[in-house]
């Protein structure tokens, strides 16, 4: 398991691209009644299940030991926080349609809390996607996560650390809010800036990025890596 986050993208394609293959198929929820059967309440039914959480679970473990390998005791404890980025919609089958959410899920490694997360999109006809993101605490959307670690990256490329099996994420931790951030009436960040520590194992050594957010007045964000 002891691969870099890089290369994770193939190795959920070769053994983890849906629940099914990476933990048991989320057990069906019971049924709604007809006055709860709205895409939000189903949907609450579904992110609740035992089925879904276990899968869930298993997914988070996977990628602490990838994030963590010198522990050798993950526990998935509970649901920390869940983002939804596209509203899940359901038709007939247990499983969401589409949508798009990150599960953030609260670890205890070897006694240290620490934070999975992971990119879930719902599918049809059959079970969602899953895909390990940057663990810890960031507060960048999936899309911005993936153009920071292309800079950081590209900075340990110049001090020749270029193998990716090498470059390990192992936590993003909030820093200082800098400009107070605001929400418009759709749920869209309009304004704010802080920042956020990143901490990578790159070529046998811990390195920290120190990362500047702000947001773009559009809703997208900008960003500064300082190594």
């Amino acid at each position: 398991m002891r691969s870099g986050f890089l290369a994770l993208a193939a190795l959920l394609a070769v053994t983890a691209p849906a629940f099914a293959q990476t933990a048991e198929q989320p057990a069906a929820p019971a049924p709604a009644p007809a006055a709860a059967a709205n895409p939000a309440q189903r949907f609450e039914a579904y992110a609740t299940s035992d089925g879904y959480k276990k899968s869930i679970g298993q997914i988070a473990v996977m990628g602490s030991t990838i994030h963590h390998p010198e522990c050798k005791d993950h526990k998935a404890v509970k649901r920390a926080a869940i983002t939804i980025y596209a509203g899940p919609m359901f038709a007939e089958g247990v499983h969401p349609v589409n949508g798009l959410w990150l599960d953030r899920i609260q670890m205890d490694v070897c006694g240290k809390t620490t934070y999975e997360n992971i990119l879930v999109q719902g599918q049809p006809g059959t079970t969602p996607k899953a895909a390990l993101k940057m663990p810890g605490q960031t507060s960048a959307n999936p899309p911005m996560q993936d153009l920071v670690l292309k800079d950081i990256v590209a900075a340990l490329a110049t001090k020749k650390c270029t193998d990716m099996a090498q470059i390990i994420p192992v936590d993003t931790a909030p820093g200082k809010e800098t400009k107070p951030r605001k929400i418009d009436q759709r749920g869209v960040l309009v304004e704010g800036a802080w920042k956020e520590t990143w901490t990578l194992r790159a070529c046998g050594k811990t390195v920290t990025a120190n990362v500047d957010f702000t947001t773009d007045g559009k809703g997208g964000l900008t960003h500064k890596v300082k190594m």
